[in-house]
């Protein structure tokens, strides 16, 4: 097959790790790379504001599906890729993560008879539920090349799918990082940050549905960070705020609710707060890398190294009360590490190039 490789996205984690990688599949051609946006991600906080702060270039083909249920958009996505795909016919279809997008591309594709290539690969959960744990799975059935995040996870795959290509190269994400310090703003300049904090307050984003739209577990959280013995700012996801407002949830004196921040603003308050308390697996791996202690709202991660090496700890949804003490525990961790950051190793994920790996293994193999 003599076409492009098609890198598909969608939304906002995506556009950010699709710029790199774009970049790097395009430096290692031929082939030519082709970068086609779903649309899952539409608006301009969740979306746009991703391509104007990184100077990610428009994409080559825009599918537009918008929101839906996750039956609806997922076909939406499906038929909008495959009609793509018979039009331009791409040698291969490189799939990041584990969204609609990711999986709708990735059926589109191999159901198409085109290879798959599946970025962030073998990232499973004990939740086999879960809408992202489904579309993990079932992506990485009919992937043909599989790109884990580090050697744990690449073992798994390789007994799991003997017959696929599994390749540990590192996290795209902390490609992403690295090149995106330099340009992220000061605090003082974000939107809800206020100056007299300095470090002293905790940064929030929570939007899973397993959390959000379940209001007892939701309820316990916000009032552990209404006991938080730090102010909370809370960058709140569409979903979040709805499910706030069907709660009847009023903000006090320690939870200050803004909307939701971009990548380069999630970085500044990443770095600058005491600590991180979240449900979102790339603000776990951001402040990992980071050196700021973090709180996972869950009852498990993905990222276990985070938690083995004590930057990351488990705290359950309906046990928010359990918050205050963990938020108090991870600011004193802060505090002993210094003005450079809490110490532990941050390698586990790789050294900043993932996506070079990534496009030099594609380029040899279509």
């Amino acid at each position: 097959m003599s076409g492009p490789l098609a890198l598909f996205f969608g939304t906002r984690p995506q556009v950010i790790k699709a710029s790199v990688l774009r970049e790097a599949l395009a430096a290692a051609g031929p082939p030519p790379v082709v970068a086609v946006d779903t649309g899952q991600h539409y608006d301009y906080d969740l979306h746009q504001v991703h391509y104007d702060q990184l100077g990610v270039r428009a994409p080559d083909a825009y599918l537009g599906v918008g929101s839906g249920s996750h039956a609806r958009q997922t076909a939406a996505i499906l038929t909008a890729c495959e009609d793509w795909i018979a039009a331009n016919r791409p040698r291969a279809a490189i799939v990041i993560g584990d969204t609609n997008s990711t999986l709708a591309c990735a059926l589109a594709a191999a159901k198409s008879r085109v290879p798959v290539a599946h970025v962030e690969a073998g990232l499973y959960a004990a939740d086999r539920l879960m809408a992202e744990e489904i579309n993990r799975r079932a992506v990485d059935a009919v992937a043909e090349v599989l790109f884990a995040p580090c050697e744990r996870v690449a073992a798994r795959l390789r007994r799991r799918y003997p017959d696929a290509e599994v390749e540990a190269v590192g996290d795209v994400a902390y490609d992403v990082l690295r090149r995106a310090l330099d340009k992220a703003p000061r605090p003082r300049t974000v939107h809800g940050y206020d100056p007299a904090w300095g470090r002293r307050f905790v940064f929030v984003t929570l939007h899973r549905a397993e959390l959000v739209e379940d209001p007892t577990r939701l309820k316990a959280v916000m009032d552990g960070l209404a006991a938080s013995p730090l102010p909370c700012l809370f960058a709140a996801h569409p979903r979040t705020g709805a499910a706030l407002e069907r709660l009847g949830y009023q903000a006090d004196g320690s939870v200050r609710l803004v909307a939701p921040v971009g990548y380069l603003e999630t970085i500044a308050l990443v770095r600058q707060a005491v600590a991180v308390v979240t449900d979102s697996g790339g603000v776990q791996r951001e402040a990992y890398w980071l050196g700021v202690p973090c709180i996972t709202v869950r009852d498990e991660t993905e990222w276990l190294e985070t938690v083995e090496c004590a930057a990351n700890r488990l705290v359950a949804p309906r046990l928010g009360a359990t918050l205050p003490a963990a938020i108090a525990a991870a600011a004193a961790t802060t505090e002993a590490g210094g003005a450079g950051g809490t110490r532990w190793d941050r390698g586990a994920y790789g050294d900043g190039h993932a996506a070079e790996r990534i496009a030099g293994i594609l380029s040899q193999r279509f």
